[in-house]
């Protein structure tokens, strides 16, 4: 059977066994459960790995903001088949801060009305 696979590629692949590792990125849809100046709960369908560091894009109104965090926490969430995927921001932009901080200036004003 190995030799099959073989035959069907144009460059046969070298067995490492883990001798080698990598990072892949994951493009993965999610929705904001809360937010704060420095972090989130995400609700995602797929699980990340706690400890690990992420790329968000978050759209807040009219905005976007692109950050990284770390995942500190993953819970599956009550009776649904998603998880509550916690998140700190490790690297935030200056620019990206303040449209963070001023979506949330008047997301709190909202709430306060």
């Amino acid at each position: 059977m190995a030799g099959s696979d073989d035959d069907r590629r144009r460059h046969p692949r070298v067995r490492l066994d883990g001798r080698t590792g990598g990072r892949a990125t994951v493009f993965a849809d999610f929705k904001v459960v809360a937010l704060s100046e420095d972090g989130a709960c995400l609700e995602m369908s797929t699980p990340l790995a706690v400890d690990s560091q992420c790329d968000i894009t978050l759209n807040l109104a009219h905005v976007t903001v692109d950050l990284r965090g770390r995942v500190v926490d993953v819970e599956p969430a009550e009776s649904t088949s998603v998880y509550h995927v916690g998140i700190s921001f490790v690297k935030v932009e200056a620019l990206d801060r303040a449209l963070l901080e001023s979506f949330l200036d008047r997301e709190r004003q909202r709430a306060r009305a």
